[in-house]
């Protein structure tokens, strides 16, 4: 059922409250407070609001009730204490209940954790901050030609992670990581829309026709400038999502 250290930890943390009681619940406190109260109420004063009670009923109900001479008080004082030992006992039972909801859920967040650390480790396996193609998002200039090789990590990603295998269990994490697989994906369609093969086996944005000109038309300038924004922007949600991989998981 519980294992030794769950049992020592329980009794360490929750022992004192035994001796130091953190009342919250109100039943507690009410069952407390009856209980105080039959110790340390005078036996008088109890027959007296006693026989108040029973002649108020009486007066309204058109019925007679008597009380009962108490021979002697030691039967209340046995009742005080059993409603106040009743309530330190179900301090402690709630406090055991919240203790056991902290071990499963910390049992959960532990599982959570290593299948997301397992998911991390697979991403940096892939395409890690050191690739070619993070090298390449962070400082290539799209008017320059460049190896369609540097984009194998992208490509690996994009095709790889768009399983419900791949998502991250914890939801902010996934939602990160779900942007930089969209983004990704936006990126390797706009490549293979505005770039093409050169003569030398690279890939360029700047047709080869229009390479050597002094100034390139309007629209190969813009080509340039949305792939190289574009590139920017996965480079930076790339760098994002691994710095709140590493926080969430302390790794």
């Amino acid at each position: 059922m519980f294992t030794k250290e769950e049992v020592k930890e329980f009794v360490i943390k929750y022992g004192k409250k035994w001796l130091f009681p953190n009342f919250y619940n109100k039943v507690t406190w009410y069952v407390l407070t009856l209980g105080a109260g039959v110790i340390l109420i005078p036996t008088p004063f109890k027959l007296v609001v006693c026989n108040w009670i029973i002649g108020s009923f009486n007066l309204n109900s058109g019925k007679t009730l008597t009380l009962s001479e108490m021979g002697s008080s030691t039967a209340d004082y046995w009742l005080g204490f059993a409603l106040v030992i009743s309530a330190l006992l179900h301090n402690v039972f709630s406090k055991w209940l919240l203790h056991q909801n902290d071990i499963q859920d910390r049992v959960k967040a532990e599982k959570v954790s290593a299948v997301d650390e397992a998911l991390f480790k697979e991403f940096l396996e892939i395409f890690p901050s050191g690739s070619r193609s993070a090298y390449l998002l962070e400082t290539h200039d799209f008017g320059n030609s460049f190896s369609l090789e540097s984009l194998k990590d992208i490509d690996k990603f994009v095709d790889e992670w768009s399983c419900p295998e791949k998502n991250i269990i914890n939801p902010e994490l996934e939602a990160i990581r779900k942007e930089l697989w969209n983004k990704c994906h936006e990126f390797s369609w706009l490549i293979a829309k505005k770039s093409a093969p050169t003569h030398g086996g690279f890939q360029s944005v700047v047709p080869d026709r229009v390479r050597d000109d002094w100034d390139w038309p309007e629209w190969v300038d813009n080509d340039v400038k949305a792939v190289n924004e574009m590139a920017s922007e996965v480079f930076s949600l790339h760098q994002d999502f691994i710095k709140s991989m590493r926080e969430s998981l302390k790794c």
